[in-house]
C-alpha cells in the first residue's frame, strides 16, 4: 500500500502538472494578443489611421422639465392640465363626467390644446417689452348628457388660475359641432365592441368562424378585430354617422391581413343601444344586414370565403424579424456620430438655441409638431411654421376602401409620436423630449416618453465647397460639412408612420420634410381590384392611395409688413449680330410679378411657367436697391386629380392648389378641423373662404399655406414596412438677397487649404480649422495627416490638364 507521504508527494506533481500547463496556455494566448494588435496597429499605421477612443456623448431626456410660468408658446404643462381639469369638474353647464365615469352618452372631454393668444398680444409681449398674454386651452368636449347631443369647444383659462370657461367663438368655424361629425374616440370604440359586435357574432358568428377562424367576442386565441372607415356625410346626403369596420386578423401586423368582411353601422344616437349595423360586405358581396347574409349563406346561394387564421410567428411575411441571409456576414454595427467637444445646442423648456438659430418648439394634440418665434441672427423669419393636416384617401372595389378617405386630425396626430428609439428613430446622442396630454376618458394627464428628439447631424454633403486646380486661380480648397439641426417627430397614425423635421442649416436656410413608412393599409386580394393595386401575397392587394400634407407658414421677413411675389422665367429671341445682322438667339430670362391680392396668389404648379417664389419688407434693401427677401422652394408636391367640388373632394379644399397666401388672422388657426373625416357636406372649416374674399396682400402680415403629397401605389418591396427611399417630400425657406454673403462664412466648420507660399509647393500646405481641434478619434484619417503623409493628392496642380 501507498505511504501518506507517498500520495502525498504524487498530488503535489499533479498539480505542478497541471500549472505548468496552465502558465504555457496563458503564454499562448498573450502571444497571440499581442500579434493581433500588432498587426492591427500596423494596419492602422498603414492607413494613416489612429487608434484614440470614440466619446460617444449621450443624450439628455428631459423628462420633469416644465417652467413654472410657461411663455406663449409652451405645451400645457401637467400642473395647468391638473387645475384644468379641477377646475371643469366644478363647472355645471359643462357636467363634466370624471375620467372613470366617461360614456358616450355623458358630458366628456375629448381633447385638451394650447389656444395660442392673439398675435399682436404676443408680439408686444415678445418686442416691446408688454405683458405676457394670458394662456388659454381649447377643450373639445363631447355633449353625449345633451338632448340633441353636440360637440363643444370651449376656452378655458387662464391655465395659471382657471375662472373662465366660454365656448369659443370663431368666425371662421361652427360651434357647437353637429354630435355625428365628432371624431372616433376610443369610448365610441369601446361601444361599438360591446353592443355591435355582440350582435354581429350572435348572427352570424357561425359564418365567421367557418370563413375565418375566429369571432370579435366571447373568443380566446382565436379573436378577430376590426377598424372604422368613416363615411363622408356628402356620401350619405346628409348629417348622419355611418363608419364602417371592416374585420382582420390582430396579427403582426393587422393591416397586412385584412378580411373580405366589415359592416357598416349607424351610430347617429349617444345612445350606444340605439346603435344598428346597416350593410354587410362579405366574400365580394354587399348584403343590406346581417340576417340577409345568414339566410343566403344557409341557402348555399352566395360565394364563400375560408381562410385560415393567422397567428403571429417569427417567420411570417408581415413581421420585422430577420429573415434571408444576414449582411453583413459577421455582426458589425453601422457608422456613429460624435459630438466631440459636446453639443452645440441647448434647450430650456422648449425653447432650442442652435449657433445662429433659437426658436420654441411644441406639439400639438390636433395638428403635431409646430415651431415659433423662429430666429437667425436675432431676426425673425417665420411667427408659425407647422403642419395644419394631413389626409390620405385610398381607392378600390370594395365598398370600405372605396370610401377610405382618411383626415387626421381627427386622430389627434400630435398624440401619436412617442417612444422614439435612439438609434433606430433618432441617433442615440439625440435629446429626447416629453409631452404631455389630457384626453378621452382620463383621470389625469398621460406624458408621452421621447416624443420629440433633438439633434446636430452631419448630413454627408458639402454644404458649399470648391477647389482650385489651377495655380493661376489660387490652388486651394475651401468648404464645409453640411452639419445642421433637427428637430424631428415621428407621427405612428395607424398603420403609417410619418417622419416630420425641420431642419436648420448653417446658410440661414430652414427645410421642412415629411417622409412617409410604416404598414401599407391592404385590401383582400379579389380579381376585381385589379385596377387599384397589385396583388402582393396570397390574401392580399396593395391598393393605391394619395398622401396629402398641409403645412402654415406665418412668414415674417424683416417686420410684418411683407410682400409676395414671383420671378417668372420665361424665354425670349434676341440678336446675335455678332454672328451676322441677321443672326437670332434663344435664352430665357425672368420677370418680377408682385401679387396684389389673395387670389392673384394662388399657385398650381406648372412646368411650363417655371417661377420662383419670394417674400420681402418692401423697406428692406440690399445697397444695390435689391429686396432683402426669403424665397420658398418647395420639392415634394403633387396634383390632387379628383374633380373640385364632387363628392369626397370637398372634404380637403386646401389640396386643391400647392401654395395659397392669406392675411394672419387669429381666427384662421389650421386650414382643416377634427371633423373633416365626417363634414364634407357641410365643412366645419372651409379653407377656400380664407382667400375668397380676395384681400390685398401687398404689405401685410402674410400667411403661407404649402400643401405636399405624394401617390403610392404599393408593391412587394413595402413588405413588411414601407421603406423611406424616394419618399422625402420638402419644403424650404432659403435665404435670397438677404444677407450681403452666405452667412455660413462665419462658422468655424470652413475648412481651407491652401500653400504655406503661393505657388510654391515645397514649402509645404497649411490647414486652416479656425481653432477648431483636428477630428483625430476613432481610427480616423485626417486631413492633417494627409497633408503631411500624401501632399500632392490634396491640391492637383498638374498644368498637363488644360483646367478653367
Amino acid at each position: 500500500m501507498d505511504t501518506a507521504a507517498e500520495k502525498y508527494r504524487r498530488r503535489i506533481g499533479a498539480w505542478r502538472c497541471t500549472a505548468i500547463l496552465a502558465i504555457c496556455a496563458f503564454l499562448i494566448t498573450l502571444i497571440a494578443l499581442v500579434a493581433i494588435v500588432v498587426v492591427k496597429d500596423r494596419r492602422l499605421g498603414e492607413m494613416g489611421k489612429t487608434s484614440l477612443p470614440c466619446p460617444l456623448k449621450k443624450g439628455g431626456l428631459l423628462t420633469s422639465d416644465e417652467p413654472v410660468s410657461p411663455d406663449p408658446f409652451h405645451d400645457i404643462t401637467v400642473e395647468e392640465y391638473n387645475r384644468l381639469l379641477r377646475y371643469l369638474l366644478t363647472v355645471k353647464e359643462v357636467n363634466l363626467s370624471p375620467g372613470d365615469r366617461a360614456d358616450v352618452n355623458t358630458s366628456n372631454i375629448f381633447m385638451v390644446d394650447l389656444l395660442l393668444p392673439p398675435k399682436q398680444e404676443v408680439l408686444n409681449y415678445l418686442d416691446k417689452s408688454g405683458v405676457q398674454p394670458a394662456r388659454y386651452a381649447r377643450v373639445v368636449i363631447y355633449r353625449g348628457d345633451k338632448d340633441p347631443p353636440l360637440v363643444e369647444e370651449y376656452k378655458v383659462g387662464p391655465l395659471s388660475n382657471p375662472t373662465k370657461c366660454d365656448l369659443i367663438v370663431n368666425s371662421q368655424r361652427r360651434n357647437p359641432v353637429q354630435f355625428a361629425l365628432r371624431p372616433v374616440g376610443a369610448l365610441e370604440f369601446g361601444a361599438v365592441h360591446r353592443h355591435v359586435m355582440t350582435v354581429v357574432d350572435a348572427e352570424i358568428g357561425f359564418i365567421l368562424m367557418e370563413s375565418y377562424g375566429g369571432m370579435f367576442t366571447n373568443c380566446t386565441d382565436n379573436c378577430l378585430s376590426f377598424y372604422p372607415t368613416p363615411m363622408g356625410t356628402n356620401l350619405i346626403g346628409g348629417i348622419q354617422r355611418k363608419i364602417w369596420f371592416w374585420g382582420n386578423y390582430p396579427a403582426e401586423y393587422y393591416s397586412l391581413h385584412p378580411l373580405d368582411f366589415g359592416v357598416r353601422v349607424n351610430l347617429d344616437a349617444s345612445d350606444p343601444s340605439q346603435w344598428t349595423v346597416g350593410k354587410v360586405w362579405y366574400a365580394g358581396q354587399l348584403f343590406d344586414s346581417l340576417q340577409n347574409l345568414a339566410q343566403q349563406y344557409r341557402n348555399g346561394k352566395i360565394d364563400k370565403t375560408k381562410v385560415k387564421y393567422v397567428h403571429t410567428s417569427k417567420n411570417l411575411f408581415s413581421t420585422q424579424n430577420l429573415r434571408g441571409d444576414p449582411a453583413p456576414e459577421s455582426p458589425q454595427r453601422p457608422p456613429l456620430q460624435v459630438e466631440p467637444d459636446g453639443k452645440r445646442y441647448n434647450i430650456t423648456h422648449r425653447h432650442v438655441k442652435y449657433l445662429h438659430w433659437d426658436f420654441n418648439t411644441r406639439l400639438s394634440g390636433f395638428t403635431g409638431p409646430q415651431l415659433y418665434d423662429v430666429r437667425f441672427q436675432g431676426k425673425r423669419i417665420a411667427y408659425e411654421l407647422g403642419l395644419s393636416e394631413i389626409a390620405v384617401y385610398y381607392s378600390g372595389e370594395s365598398p370600405v376602401q372605396k370610401v377610405t378617405d382618411f383626415v387626421d386630425s381627427g386622430a389627434l396626430i400630435g398624440t401619436h409620436s412617442k417612444s422614439l428609439i435612439p438609434g433606430a428613430d433618432c441617433p442615440e446622442g439625440a435629446t429626447f423630449l416629453n409631452v404631455s396630454f389630457l384626453g378621452e376618458a382620463m383621470e389625469k394627464p398621460t406624458t408621452l416618453q421621447r416624443a420629440i428628439c433633438v439633434f446636430e447631424h452631419n448630413y454627408g454633403v458639402p454644404l458649399r465647397r470648391h477647389l482650385s486646380y489651377s495655380r493661376d486661380q489660387g490652388a486651394f480648397y475651401g468648404g464645409m460639412e453640411d452639419s445642421a439641426l433637427t428637430v424631428r417627430s415621428i407621427l405612428t397614425i395607424v398603420n403609417y408612420d410619418y417622419v416630420v423635421d425641420f431642419v436648420f442649416h448653417q446658410t440661414g436656410a430652414l427645410e421642412v420634410r415629411v417622409i412617409s413608412t410604416g404598414y401599407i393599409l391592404s385590401t383582400f386580394y379579389r380579381p376585381a381590384e385589379a385596377p387599384y393595386g397589385f396583388r402582393l401575397d396570397e390574401h392580399i392587394n396593395g391598393n393605391i392611395h394619395h398622401h396629402m400634407f398641409h403645412f402654415k407658414a406665418d412668414l415674417d421677413i424683416l417686420g410684418t409688413a411683407n410682400r409676395y411675389e414671383t420671378l417668372d422665367i420665361k424665354t425670349e429671341e434676341v440678336d446675335l449680330k455678332q454672328m451676322g445682322p441677321d443672326a437670332r438667339y434663344q435664352q430665357i430670362y425672368f420677370q418680377r410679378n408682385l401679387k396684389r391680392t389673395e387670389m392673384e396668389a394662388v399657385y398650381d404648379f406648372n412646368f411650363d411657367t417655371p417661377k420662383y417664389h419670394i417674400v420681402y419688407n418692401n423697406e428692406e434693401k440690399t445697397k444695390y436697391d435689391v429686396p432683402r427677401s426669403y424665397r420658398l422652394h418647395m420639392a415634394g408636391i403633387s396634383k390632387q386629380l379628383l374633380p373640385e367640388g364632387l363628392s369626397n373632394e370637398r372634404t380637403l379644399p386646401w389640396a386643391r392648389h400647392q401654395l395659397a397666401v392669406t392675411v394672419q388672422k387669429d381666427d384662421e388657426q389650421v386650414s382643416s378641423s377634427p371633423y373633416a373625416m365626417f363634414d364634407s357636406f357641410q365643412p366645419v372649416t372651409n379653407f377656400t373662404k380664407y382667400f375668397a374674399d380676395d384681400e390685398s396682400i401687398r404689405d401685410q402680415d402674410l400667411v403661407f399655406w404649402i400643401t405636399l403629397g405624394t401617390h403610392h401605389i404599393p408593391h412587394t418591396e413595402d413588405l413588411p414596412v414601407t421603406p423611406t427611399p424616394g419618399g422625402h417630400l420638402n419644403f424650404f425657406l432659403l435665404p435670397y438677397n438677404y444677407f450681403p454673403e452666405c452667412p455660413s462664412v462665419s462658422s468655424r466648420d470652413n475648412i481651407r487649404v491652401d500653400y504655406v507660399k503661393p505657388f510654391e509647393a515645397s514649402e509645404g500646405l497649411r490647414v486652416e480649422r479656425n481653432g477648431n481641434k483636428v477630428n483625430g478619434a476613432c481610427g480616423v484619417l485626417t486631413l492633417e495627416q494627409l497633408v503631411r503623409e500624401r501632399p500632392d493628392d490634396i491640391i492637383q496642380t498638374n498644368n498637363d490638364f488644360k483646367l478653367l
